[in-house]
């Protein structure tokens, strides 16, 4: 089957490449230009028909959001063209855009960045959807005024919309093997001149599938210590203010206790036998936009927010993890205090010219205690950037984006280890978009940045996995991209060729003679790629969608670019086709194709494994009854149809074979 999967998507690819070469007219007229502080209906990946996309945005709205019944926004990551969502040996699901590391992807929520600060990434896996209404997502360095640390691309989820006109509840309920199951709920009203969405969740499972060939070698069908219980909450406010301004509120919260599932290419005694008795994380936050004056030719907007976060790691393994705890064990306990800000002033000189000045500044506080009675150390880091950009219109169908910045860092607590001084580093960013005439749209553009690294990368050992790097020095990225976008009628395109270079990448390489890691500064890392997406209405009610990226990451060695880079797929894939009538039956058959990559390992000679491509296939019917006060859906899906393997990293298989069903009702 594997073969045959290979084909089909190959096959699927080609058509996606082949759209390039179709023409096609145009009809429709083109939509407002992206601005600084306006979102653009970007590429949709809904089954609705999209105004112009950019090449490089993507808009992914409520009922594509549906049809894959997400526990969390692991499950939807992949849904952004170039994306990829993987499972590391810690149990946490990162976002990967381009193929770049996931600390050089930003998650934000309604704006407010959801990245830990003390390792500058986030575990998708518990990322909560519940009361979400679309996802936005940017690949590439498109605008300096997302903040310091975005080199790929960054993800928003944006909370669900309120209807004036009445109040809408929604119920959904899924269940499915070995005790897998979620729960959410939703209700949305406006009370006064407030706009309110409310919503709370449950997932969790006993353990998930393993893939065929592991059950044949191991002899087990579920991965051991793979078990997940996750409740979150949401409450989200929103009122005008003087009439043509916006405040917003957000609280929201969850709790987790998870399993992490052990490596199974290492010998049991060298495994790590993890678990998460506690994660937790609150987080509050506003945001408000406001024009300064009548003529409406200055706008200020403002956020802000403050963040808690503490877990527990539990690493004495499956015969202690019940017992007592005795002093001297190894158990880690970290407690994180973030808080963030960010203030935006935005004038319009004219028509033809508009000017944003961006101040961002967070500070976060990271205790940790690593073994049972034992010493605290406590860390902090500030992080801020001022930058500014400019848009101008020299000419009709010409759009020029000019942004230059400054980003600093200091660490003015490091534990028991020497502090780094405070250092800063400048970013800038060009953009030239040109509406062509049938409905299309042409970008070059090209950008400086740098990523400083998180607290944990210069100062963790991990339990013991890592050897601690005070030296490692900031990342810079180099990008260059040219991209095409076209939409007419049921057709839609998108294409982006696009050259990366990073200087001090930063790469965990194996320790000689041992089996841990250390995070080092590489010489320089280079990344051609080429992507493209799109998709065809066949019908009113069946779409066609596609997605194919191709890479070829390579590390500075010797003069050349000749040594493979960790993580980086040789070429990603996702093939789509959805019947979504408005009452009745439908379906949707997916397939992903995740290309051959290059794995950390600190078994294997030279500290890297080369895993083989692999696809998955997935399948979902559904059945919708409509009545005019609610609609009621039945669904059933059976994901990895064919059970096939395909490692997120070394010794980390895929979730295999995995049937569910349940129903959602909403009145």
């Amino acid at each position: 089957m594997t073969r045959i999967g290979l084909c089909l998507v190959a096959a699927a690819s080609l058509v996606a490449c082949s759209l390039i070469l179709v023409p096609i007219d145009a009809r429709a007229e083109s939509a407002l230009a992206d601005s600084l502080l306006i979102d653009v209906e970007t590429m949709v990946v809904s089954g609705a028909r999209a105004p112009l996309p950019s090449s490089d945005k993507t808009r992914v709205e409520m009922p594509a959001i549906e049809m894959r019944d997400p526990g969390s926004l692991a499950d939807l990551g992949g849904l952004i063209p170039s994306a990829r969502v993987a499972t590391n040996s810690r149990g946490d699901s990162h976002l990967m855009i381009r193929g770049a590391p996931e600390r050089h992807v930003q998650t934000f929520l309604d704006g407010i960045p959801l990245n830990l600060p003390w390792d500058e990434r986030v575990d998708l896996q518990t990322i909560p959807i519940t009361g979400t209404g679309r996802l936005e997502g940017n690949r590439g360095l498109t605008t300096l005024m997302d903040g310091p640390g975005v080199l790929a691309g960054s993800v928003n989820i944006v909370a669900g919309e309120v209807d004036p006109d009445a109040a809408h509840n929604r119920v959904n309920m899924v269940g499915g093997d070995h005790v897998f199951g979620r729960t959410n709920l939703q209700h949305s009203n406006r009370f006064g001149a407030w706009d309110v969405v409310g919503a709370t969740g449950w997932q969790g499972r006993n353990s998930f599938n393993l893939p065929q060939d592991v059950v044949e070698k191991n002899g087990a069908d579920r991965r051991l210590n793979s078990d997940l219980s996750q409740y979150s909450a949401l409450l989200r406010g929103s009122r005008p203010v003087a009439h043509v301004g916006r405040l917003n509120l957000l609280a929201t919260a969850w709790s987790a206790e998870k399993g992490v599932p052990a490596e199974l290419h290492l010998p049991a005694d060298r495994q790590r036998h993890w678990r998460y008795p506690v994660r937790r994380r609150a987080l509050l936050g506003a945001s408000l936009a406001l024009p300064l004056n009548q003529a409406g030719t200055w706008d200020l907007s403002t956020a802000i927010s403050a963040d808690f976060f503490n877990q527990e790691i539990d690493p004495r393994g499956p015969d202690d993890w019940d017992t007592e705890l005795v002093n001297g064990q190894d158990y880690e306990k970290n407690w994180d205090r973030t808080g963030f800000a960010k203030i935006r002033a935005t004038h319009w000189f004219n028509e033809a010219i508009q000017v944003a000045v961006q101040t961002t500044g967070r500070y976060t506080h990271h205790r940790e205690i690593l073994t049972v009675g034992g010493q605290a150390a406590d860390y902090s880091q500030w992080l801020a950037s001022m930058v500014a950009e400019a848009e101008i219109h020299p000419a009709d169908r010409w759009r020029v984006r000019l942004g230059a910045g400054l980003d600093h860092a200091a660490t003015p607590q490091s534990g028991p280890q020497p502090s780094n001084d405070g250092d800063s580093h400048p970013a800038w960013n060009v953009r030239t978009t040109h509406t062509l005439p049938n409905t299309a749209e042409l970008h070059l553009a090209a950008s400086l940045r740098s990523r400083t690294p998180s607290l944990r990368e210069l100062y963790s050992g991990s339990l013991g996995r890592f050897v601690p790097n005070a030296q490692l020095r900031p990342e810079q990225q180099n990008l260059y991209e040219v991209g095409y976008a076209q939409v007419h009628g049921a057709w839609r395109l998108e294409t982006a060729a696009f050259l990366l270079y990073l200087e001090d990448g930063i790469e965990k390489v194996g320790v000689t003679g041992t089996d841990q890691f250390e995070r080092v500064n590489q010489t320089e890392i280079r990344v051609p790629g080429f992507e493209v997406s799109g998709g065809w209405r066949l019908r009113h009610d069946v779409d066609l969608s596609l997605q194919h990226t191709i890479l070829a990451a390579r590390v500075k060695a010797d003069g050349g670019f000749d040594n493979p880079a960790e993580d980086r797929p040789d070429y990603l894939s996702r093939a789509g086709l959805n019947w979504t009538p408005h009452s009745g039956p439908g379906a949707l058959v997916e397939s992903v194709l995740t290309g051959a990559r290059w794995s950390a390992d600190a078994t294997a000679p030279d500290g890297l494994r080369r895993l083989p491509a692999g696809v998955v296939w997935n399948l979902r019917v559904r059945w919708v009854f409509v009545h005019p006060a609610r609609q009621v859906e039945f669904m059933a899906r059976l994901d990895n149809v064919f059970n096939q393997r395909v490692d997120d990293q070394a010794g980390l298989p895929n979730v295999g074979q995995t049937f569910s069903g349940g129903a959602t009702i909403s009145f």
